[in-house]
């Protein structure tokens, strides 16, 4: 009689409860709009809320915009001198002569080594800027000699520099990828 009973209690489910619908006070990302834009990069040129492995926080935001604008620099001039010696320019001297971008690498050492002792001497007074209590904007050292930026159109120019940036990123490595596999002379097709 009590095995009866119980079987008859074990097939009574409890009712199902339904659920309660979660109210998202974040806004969607742009990019990724499955995702919800996390709130520190909100006003920030640029955003579009890509931040899919979560790697940027409020405390590094400021650090991270500001690898972002450098490696972005450095890159739009990158890709300008690796084709503009695939083109023809070079430096005078029989060692130089015969060289591509990609094959410079390997017999410039020594050039290498001293222009890497240059950028660390640049990047070492960086630190105070960076790590410090200083209030500039990531990436704004104040260098404007022309005058160009006024504030109607400084927020169209952080955008066209972060994105010319963002684009050269790819471009650089995207031409020493077809320079390695055996695309060595521009346009590298």
């Amino acid at each position: 009689m009590l095995s009866i009973a119980s079987a008859a209690y074990a097939f009574n489910a409890p009712a199902p409860v339904a659920p309660r619908a979660s109210v998202s006070m974040m806004a969607k990302s742009k990019a990724l709009p499955w995702q919800e834009c996390p709130a520190h990069l909100e006003g920030m040129v640029g955003n579009a809320g890509f931040d899919p492995m979560g790697l940027s926080t409020p405390q590094n935001i400021k650090w991270m915009r500001e690898a972002e604008l450098e490696h972005g620099r450095l890159c739009m001039l990158a890709w300008t001198g690796y084709v503009a010696v695939d083109v023809g320019v070079k430096f005078p001297g029989e060692k130089y002569a015969g060289l591509t971008s990609y094959t410079a690498h390997e017999a410039t050492q020594y050039e290498l080594f001293i222009l890497l002792l240059f950028v660390g001497m640049f990047e070492t007074f960086k630190f105070a800027q960076i790590y410090g209590d200083d209030e500039r904007a990531p990436g704004d050292f104040g260098f404007d000699p022309l005058s160009l930026i006024t504030p109607a159109t400084e927020e169209k120019y952080k955008l066209a520099e972060l994105t010319h940036g963002r684009l050269a990123m790819l471009a650089f490595s995207a031409v020493v990828t077809q320079s390695a596999i055996g695309h060595a002379s521009f346009p590298y097709a």
